[in-house]
């Protein structure tokens, strides 16, 4: 009895283990076993963003950042700046400029014509006229070339004034038409030279004695009349130095011609007045004013 129950359990363990290889795989029973559930495991936080997203892109392009965009990278971040589009031209692109680099001494580019071996070109212009400061006898006035004449002014249509003049000064005179020469010079002073010279020349010769402490208002109008008279044919007035000439034709300017005191001297300056100079010019200026002071009142 014992050996068929032996028999019985091992060939029960037998009829198992030769069912187990076909069917093991199935479910036991059909029955369908659920499947494992999922542990969730949390995403990592996402990574800071250093720059702005990038725009959409057309066909073919590049990302790029988009014209004024401004980057928050954290503090301490290395940024490296985005590379701009790539170039279509052959050209070497240029390199980027995130630190600063000292500036490259280069030197000037030479021109094409410095690398040939030609004569530089010279340019060529008209002549400028050069206004070259001319003597005295070549200048120009209403009557032709100023005479050599030391101090020659034109006082008005027909006078001139100036200092003693040379013989050449007495041809020019003669030769423009001027008739009547007025030597101004102190009392008891020798003309017989000047009046030789000038009557020679066929010219009539007037001497005019003046001095600072005889200058009247008689003296003033016969001056004032020998202009006038001379005037229409043509008439010269000098002196020696300008001081006597130049008082007497700022008082012909003031009481002749019944200008300002302003007027007159400043017309007067060019025929002789010297009011702050030394000497007989001083003198004459401040007798001058003591006539006109008198003929005031």
């Amino acid at each position: 009895m014992t050996r068929v129950l032996w028999l019985a359990a091992i060939a029960g363990v037998l009829v198992v283990n030769l069912g187990c290889r076909t069917n093991c795989n199935r479910p036991f029973f059909h029955r369908k076993d659920e499947a494992p559930k999922s542990t969730f495991v949390p995403p990592p936080p996402p990574a800071p963003l250093l720059t702005q997203p990038a725009p959409i892109q057309q066909s073919g392009g590049f990302p790029v950042l988009p014209p004024g965009a401004i980057t928050n990278p954290p503090p301490g971040a290395n940024v490296v700046p985005p590379a701009g589009p790539p170039s279509i031209s052959k050209s070497e692109p240029e390199r980027n400029a995130t630190l600063w680099q000292p500036s490259e001494t280069k030197e000037p580019a030479l021109r094409p014509e410095s690398s040939r071996d030609v004569p530089p070109r010279i340019q060529l212009y008209a002549p400028e006229a050069i206004d070259k400061e001319s003597p005295p006898a070549e200048k120009k006035t209403a009557l032709g070339a100023f005479p050599a004449i030391p101090q020659f002014a034109l006082a008005k249509a027909n006078v001139y004034a100036g200092l003693r003049p040379p013989l050449e000064g007495l041809d020019w005179l003669q030769a423009n038409g001027v008739q009547t020469v007025v030597q101004v010079r102190l009392f008891g002073e020798d003309d017989s030279a000047d009046r030789k010279q000038v009557e020679k020349r066929n010219m009539r010769y007037i001497p005019f004695e003046v001095s600072p402490v005889a200058l009247t208002k008689e003296k003033t109008d016969e001056f004032i009349k020998l202009v006038r008279d001379g005037a229409q044919p043509g008439i010269f007035v000098y002196d020696q130095d300008g001081s006597l000439a130049g008082a007497m034709w700022y008082l012909h300017l003031r009481l002749g011609e019944s200008l300002d005191d302003d007027a007159s001297q400043l017309r007067a300056v060019p025929l002789g007045l010297q009011m702050n100079r030394a000497g007989q010019h001083r003198e004459m200026w401040l007798a001058a004013q003591k006539l006109l002071s008198e003929n005031s009142r």
